[in-house]
């Protein structure tokens, strides 16, 4: 309480009860433990919380490279997939020594190409399985790679689909039920006996008997051809052609199309013929080549 001393001028006291004083003192140090407790919590915790903060980041940081890699990895499939099945088709005709109107293939360069095949694409596999470590490098490489090799990819498609074609052109059956009796190339000729170049195969057969269309075609004559008589000709697209001489009946005109087994004609001996027999020939590209490398 305020106590005063004396009058005029007289001087104020402040008198305070002990018990009030030691309240004070209690709050004051409780309130100061509470902040002491409470600055050594946050001391003890801070640490945690800056390195949660941190690793969230980092999650955050890592998911977005992730995200970033997928999408290339996407970017990328398709032309995997394109190498695949340029892989598949080349793989298809490893065993062929030559492709019509193309020339013998390179054994060494179709393994060289397989072994590339067989090396990028498994790799773009681990690239998005994170099995090394710079992956956005590996994938940078890949890319390049493949983009390099894209147009490339072009030219070889449309040759493999050329060949597709040309397989699709070429002989699927022979074209007659008969024995071989002059194969292709140099022979004496039966009539004067002289050496000349025989242009295709003389299969013998029974008079009458069926001569099958051997591929897939347009019939474009079907008439008497001066040499080899009664002439059917094929042609099966791609620059393949067949001829078939001899016959002693027509069963196709021309502008018929027809399709590999038709029966086109029948065996016969007209023209320059010594018995019923087919003369068979093969062009590709316009040049005579001896269909036994092509029969099936």
């Amino acid at each position: 309480m305020l106590v005063p001393e004396g009058g005029r001028g007289q001087v104020w006291q402040v008198s305070v009860p002990l018990r009030r004083v030691r309240q004070g003192i209690a709050a004051v140090a409780t309130t100061v433990a509470v902040l002491v407790v409470l600055a050594i919590v946050q001391a003890a915790t801070l640490p945690r919380v800056v390195a949660h903060d941190r690793i969230v980041g980092e999650n955050l940081a890592l998911k977005a490279r992730l995200d970033q890699v997928d999408r290339r990895i996407a970017d990328l499939q398709p032309l995997v997939e394109r190498v695949r099945a340029y892989d598949e088709q080349l793989r298809a005709i490893e065993a062929r020594e030559a492709l019509p109107g193309f020339g013998p293939l390179d054994p060494e360069e179709i393994a060289a190409r397989q072994a590339w095949i067989e090396g990028i694409v498994p790799s773009v596999g681990a690239a998005q399985r994170g099995d090394d470590p710079p992956v956005e490098a590996r994938l940078a490489a890949l890319e390049e790679d493949f983009r390099a090799v894209s147009t490339g990819l072009d030219d070889y498609e449309a040759l493999l689909a050329r060949f597709d074609g040309i397989q699709s052109a070429l002989p699927q059956l022979w074209p007659v039920d008969g024995v071989l009796t002059s194969p292709f190339g140099y022979r004496r000729a039966p009539f004067g006996g002289k050496w000349k170049f025989h242009t295709g195969l003389d299969l013998g057969a029974a008079y009458g008997s069926a001569i099958y269309a051997t591929a897939d075609g347009l019939v474009t004559f079907a008439d008497w051809d001066s040499g080899h008589g009664n002439t059917v000709v094929v042609d099966h697209g791609h620059d393949v052609t067949t001829r078939y001489c001899h016959a002693s009946r027509f069963l196709v005109t021309e502008g018929d199309l027809v399709v590999a087994g038709d029966v086109i004609a029948l065996v016969g001996s007209t023209g320059m013929s010594t018995g019923p027999h087919l003369h068979y020939e093969l062009l590709i590209d316009g040049e005579k080549v001896d269909p036994l490398e092509y029969l099936p």
